[in-house]
């Protein structure tokens, strides 16, 4: 097999966290070949390797998964994702936090849910969260706005980047977003929320517009490991296998019989990336130095044991985007023989 590993935010961004030590993938580093690329995003680069960019209809790719048990999510409809976030103003800016800060429940989105289905009755506007993360609006084709996607907006104004109107759009969303906000405001949602000393939920982030008539994947893998939606979605429309993410990478990387010789791989890891946008400084530490031990090493030692054809490694974070291709040509009969560098990760960004 062919195995891609797609490892998100092994770097911390500025001011997060000191460098975490992982053993295992700094020591493959000194005998691989690592091309060092500007930084990007999980997504950015989940996108990448199905020949997609951030202008892709997320909200129609992660239907796909998050609405396939609702036969609601037919290729010809035209989504819109409408995500629960905390909007923090502040004296000249207003900043949006996501579902990895705002942790909504089921229960609250189905409250939120009736709340805006009933409001916007008269407009045929209807949400729905399959997801406690993820609302889904069904819109016309050709009322489709311009958007940011949420994973951009971590540092961002959020009045720089409310939806605009396109050549594909009749409906004000900015105001729809304003609206929805005052919506919000008094929730009871909210008040529960905030006696309970928690953020309120005061806003649904509108953006990833579009549908999948007509958009052309290239998808570069044969199969697709993931939890990550967008990881899976974009495999289901590109017609890859999919499979679920197992705990670690123990047994996932020895050759089985079934899978053909040549097959690639793409297996997308994004624990780092939830840590760091849940702003857990506490856990990220941890949850990098697991990968580094149950999914970097158990894929370095079937690669030395002949168990797989080749192994790559891309490592998107903010400061940096690494790609590794590690080498299997002699240098590696033993895994010990790895612990020689002292140039970690941080180095080479």
């Amino acid at each position: 097999m062919h195995i891609t590993l797609l490892i998100a935010d092994l770097l911390s961004p500025p001011g997060f966290a000191l460098p975490v030590a992982m053993p295992v993938l700094d020591a493959v580093l000194a005998r691989s070949r690592v091309t060092v690329s500007a930084g990007g995003t999980l997504e950015d680069a989940v996108l990448d390797a199905f020949g997609c960019d951030a202008g892709a209809p997320v909200a129609a790719l992660t239907a796909l998964v998050d609405l396939a048990d609702q036969q609601d999510s037919g290729t010809g409809k035209t989504w819109l994702r409408a995500d629960p976030v905390h909007l923090a103003v502040s004296r000249d800016n207003i900043q949006l936090f996501d579902s990895h800060v705002v942790k909504p429940t089921e229960v609250e989105m189905a409250a939120i849910a009736d709340t805006f289905n009933r409001h916007f009755l008269q407009d045929a506007l209807r949400v729905s969260f399959p997801d406690a993360a993820r609302g889904y609006i069904e819109i016309d084709a050709n009322d489709v706005p311009v958007t940011t996607p949420i994973w951009a907006m971590g540092n961002a104004s959020v009045f720089e980047n409310l939806p605009r109107l396109s050549t594909k759009s009749r409906t004000n969303w900015r105001t729809r977003t304003n609206e929805i906000q005052m919506l919000l405001h008094d929730h009871p949602v909210n008040q529960a929320r905030e006696a309970a000393g928690m953020v309120p939920i005061n806003g649904l982030w509108l953006w990833g517009g579009g549908a999948l008539s007509g958009f052309v994947i290239a998808p570069r893998h044969d199969r697709v490991i993931a939890r990550l939606a967008l990881a899976r979605g974009l495999a289901n429309a590109g017609n890859c296998a999919v499979e679920s993410l197992p705990p670690n990478g123990n047994t996932l990387f020895d050759v089985k019989a079934n899978q053909p010789a040549d097959q690639s791989t793409l297996i997308v890891l994004h624990t780092a990336t939830r840590e760091i946008r849940a702003q857990s400084r506490e856990t990220w530490p941890d949850e990098v130095a697991r990968i580094d031990r149950d999914w970097i090493a158990p894929a370095v030692a079937a690669l030395a044991a002949g168990k797989l054809a080749s192994l790559t490694m891309v490592l998107p974070s903010e400061s940096a985007t690494m790609t590794v291709r590690v080498r299997n040509n002699g240098v590696m009969p033993r895994i010990k023989q790895l612990f020689a560098t002292k140039r970690t990760l941080k180095d080479y960004a």
